[in-house]
């Protein structure tokens, strides 16, 4: 069960980031207002709190990419 909900929420992230990059993609090639145009200020106004939400990120993405070399999200079973 626990497996199945672990897949579908990366399932789901990568999704919604592949339609954020066709979104990114699509207005820098129309001459829309890219997100990138947003998240800019954002950044320069609360730089603490986009600093913490890098540090969040990359703790994430480092735990699932150099995380257990067995276990629930592992491929591989404990030998």
């Amino acid at each position: 069960m626990i497996g199945r909900l672990f897949s579908f929420t990366v399932t789901a992230l990568f999704g919604v980031l592949t339609l954020l990059l066709a979104f990114e993609s699509w207005a820098l090639l129309t001459n829309h207002t890219p997100i990138t145009d947003y998240i800019r200020p954002a950044v320069h106004t609360y730089p603490g709190f986009a600093f913490v939400i890098a540090v969040v990120v990359g703790i994430l993405l480092g735990h699932f990419l150099w995380g257990p070399a067995y276990g629930r999200t592992s491929p591989v079973k404990k030998p």
